[in-house]
């Protein structure tokens, strides 16, 4: 982070960016700020959709609707007062429309026989989970501690990108829910690792990435 994050004109100097004005200093910095140059870019393809009429470019996508309801305050504090319903602020509404992916569960070395007659040292208690889908995998190594089971795990992705949760929901509730009892979540590093610990029971894993919620079913424990 930089000193120009701390800015409090730093929204606004991103979204007069995005609608082509002139920032040099601004400009320098997202040449060498990914985090910068992937929002200008969103808020490049808003101010697009601003300048155009209906029909000449689809529905904003959610993730567009998120970053605008946090710029409303910026560019149009006129309008703040007038927010009648707090989904418009929260986002509650964005997320019953986010697209939801349901990854496919390629391998569960607890669901795979062991041959008869075949001898080995493998612990049964460790068993490994593999799941795919379009937009992320999902490897688990789950180990089994008296009542309770310790899961690591490793999201693959290209580009893992920063400040992701996984939720861990039980698998008779919505994972999309604002309020969900059981909830287990960690964050994920960098690399895509994670750890956390759960208790017996079905879980339903669940990772929020841009405008879509990969879900992984099928963890049972």
């Amino acid at each position: 982070m930089t000193a120009l994050h701390d800015d409090p004109q730093y929204e606004t100097r991103l979204w007069n960016v995005a609608q082509g004005r002139q920032d040099t200093d601004l400009m320098h910095h997202i040449a060498t700020c990914d985090d910068c140059r992937n929002e200008v870019l969103a808020l490049g393809l808003l101010a697009r959709y601003q300048a155009t009429t209906g029909g000449v470019m689809p529905d904003v996508p959610p993730s567009l609707v998120i970053r605008a309801a946090a710029l409303l305050p910026v560019v149009r504090p006129d309008l703040v007062a007038r927010v009648a319903s707090p989904q418009a602020t929260t986002g509650e509404g964005v997320l019953s429309r986010v697209r939801r992916i349901t990854a496919e569960l390629l391998a569960d070395t607890g669901a795979t026989p062991q041959l008869a007659g075949l001898r080995s040292g493998v612990d049964r208690r460790t068993r490994q989970l593999a799941f795919v889908s379009e937009v992320a995998d999902l490897d688990l190594e789950v180990s089994q501690f008296d009542d309770s089971f310790s899961v690591a795990g490793q999201l693959g992705m290209d580009v893992v990108p920063p400040n992701l949760q996984i939720r861990f929901v039980p698998a008779d509730q919505d994972p999309l829910a604002e309020e969900i009892t059981g909830l287990v979540q960690a964050a994920i590093s960098k690399g895509g690792y994670f750890e956390l610990a759960l208790t017996s029971g079905e879980w339903v894993a669940a990772v929020e990435i841009e405008d879509a919620v990969v879900l992984f079913p099928g963890v049972r424990l």
